[in-house]
């Protein structure tokens, strides 16, 4: 973008936010509009647009806005979040929880490139290793190879209480295996963790589906001694734990 327009977008974005603080929503949009005329690969002037129409309680307006903000930038958590915002008010709740569970797990990739920067300079490389190891397995077409990598820096990550770290390893191992069931329940385990009950149970309804057809006594008394242990977080949980293996 040329420093002329560079500015012309700047300004139009800051009297959006002016308008807005001023308690101009629809001259807001209007500004917004401009900037997003001026720079058309960018979600922020769309994300703007989103949080106003919310503002002003007009859901369908804003949805359209957030979708063209993630069509710029599919992963962008602001747009997500407000897209998500935008269909709880819609009454659309099935859509809002898979966005939010997708918006949540994304943020937590996000942090968790940031704190495996921080633990490789605090002297964690082993657990980085196999993150690296699992990326080459999985690029030479060595699935089963890759999945037990990323699974070893999981573990690693969860053992030092590296939650976030832990948990982009195993959906790593899930880009490559979606369907093992290991893989599936340390990710369960990690969302527990977490406390994002939500997660958790889905992610354990997921494996006892796949139990009901493929049945491992192991795993499920597995399955289900988790659940004990965490079972005041939801009712999937409360069902699992008072049902037998």
């Amino acid at each position: 973008m040329s420093d002329p327009v560079s500015t012309r977008y700047k300004d139009a974005l800051r009297r959006g936010h002016l308008a807005v603080v001023r308690g101009r929503p629809r001259e807001a949009v209007g500004h917004y509009e401009e900037a997003g005329a001026l720079a058309p690969d960018r979600p922020l002037p769309f994300v703007s647009i989103g949080n106003v129409y919310l503002q002003m309680r007009q859901p369908r307006e804003a949805l359209e806005a957030f979708d063209q903000a993630l069509a710029r930038a599919p992963s962008d958590l602001d747009a997500m979040r407000g897209k998500v915002a935008a269909l709880e008010a819609g009454g659309k709740e099935l859509e809002a929880g898979a966005l939010r569970m997708r918006a949540a797990e994304l943020e937590a990739m996000e942090r968790a490139g940031r704190r495996r920067a921080a633990a490789v300079d605090a002297g964690s490389l082993e657990l980085e290793g196999h993150v690296s190891n699992g990326a080459a397995a999985r690029a030479a077409g060595d699935l089963d190879i890759a999945v037990a990598a990323y699974l070893t820096a999981a573990n690693g990550f969860a053992a030092i209480n590296e939650l976030d770290a832990a948990i982009d390893a195993c959906l790593r191992a899930l880009e490559a295996r979606c369907g093992n069931i290991d893989v599936h329940f340390t990710l369960a385990m990690l969302y527990l963790r977490k406390g994002w009950a939500e997660h958790a149970e889905q992610r354990a309804l997921l494996i006892e589906r796949r139990l009901d057809i493929d049945d491992d006594p192991r795993r499920r008394a597995a399955l289900h001694a988790l659940a004990r242990d965490f079972r005041s977080l939801g009712p999937e949980l409360e069902r699992l734990a008072s049902s037998r293996p």
